[in-house]
């Protein structure tokens, strides 16, 4: 059998010349031992260190090759930077690509020890920062998905959360406020005191007053109509509780009292205002009933 007929051996993949282990493969990136394994080998040679940005941040990059089967294979490392994204400092790992053997390229070769001090260097400049807690849950998120794909995986998820958020946003723009309880210190809203007339001022017109506001307990039968209000505290108006009957009463109380399951007592506000005499007979012949 001829030589060219003998069977060629399989290329390798750029990985495996880099000797990387299958999670180092799977997850793109190398603990800092490793990578300092990976520079201090004698096949390998380092062409260029220098600090850039990708999508991601800035980085000391770090290119390196080593002999293929054909030709050299080039690999990138970037660490030591902080991920904008994973949002916290990457200084004891370090994430790899595959770089393209370019003519310039290998034509550069750094002395091993110069490496070095380029390295020690930035992480002297970086140390200060490594304390500092930086990542949020958009972060840890961030970091979850790119550790189940990858990185340009896990920014294409995120863009898609952000618009769902900002779609979210948009919806609660167009949701009205809710309106607080009408109970408590918003038992008497603006809008219902500014419908009562001042104490007293009704008093010509007797039974033909206008009750303006409601009150109820919701697990009692007591009411209370509200004709008048000194703008503080007291109101006149209808009681309908042990008795049925006209008189003052104060809204400092109403806010207090609580019913016999323990609620509160509520301003009524589907109520439609009615006059005293209209309320009078309507609760006379409930009782009467």
């Amino acid at each position: 059998m001829s030589p060219e007929q003998l069977p060629q051996p399989a290329p390798k993949k750029p990985y495996e010349i880099f000797g990387f282990t299958e999670n180092e493969s799977l997850y793109w990136r190398v603990s800092d031992n490793r990578f300092e394994e990976i520079l201090e080998d004698k096949q390998t040679v380092v062409h260029t260190i220098q600090e850039s940005s990708n999508n991601y941040g800035e980085f000391l990059f770090v290119t390196a090759s080593r002999p293929g089967l054909q030709e050299r294979i080039c690999i990138t490392f970037f660490g030591l930077g902080y991920h904008e994204y994973r949002e916290r400092w990457i200084s004891n790992e370090w994430f790899w690509y595959q770089s393209s053997p370019t003519r310039e390229l290998l034509g550069k070769k750094m002395d091993k020890d110069e490496a070095k001090e380029i390295l020690s260097k930035r992480q002297d400049f970086i140390a200060p920062y490594l304390s500092e807690n930086t990542q949020t849950g958009r972060g840890h998120l961030f970091e979850t998905l790119a550790d189940m794909t990858d990185e340009d995986g896990a920014m294409a998820e995120m863009e898609e959360l952000d618009s769902l958020d900002q779609w979210l946003a948009f919806i609660d723009l167009q949701t009205p406020p809710e309106e607080p309880p009408p109970t408590g210190d918003n038992l008497l809203d603006q809008a219902s005191r500014e419908k009562l007339p001042p104490l007293y001022s009704g008093e010509e017109l007797g039974l033909d007053a206008i009750a303006q506001v409601k009150f109820f307990t919701p697990d009692a039968l007591w009411t209370w109509y509200a004709s008048e209000f000194d703008g503080a505290d007291i109101f006149f108006g209808l009681v309908n509780g042990l008795e049925l009957e006209l008189g003052y009463f104060s809204l400092k109380e109403l806010q207090e009292v609580r019913g016999p399951m323990g609620l509160p007592i509520e301003r009524d506000l589907y109520y439609e205002p009615k006059t005293l005499r209209e309320l009078k007979e309507m609760h006379g012949q409930e009782r009467r009933g």
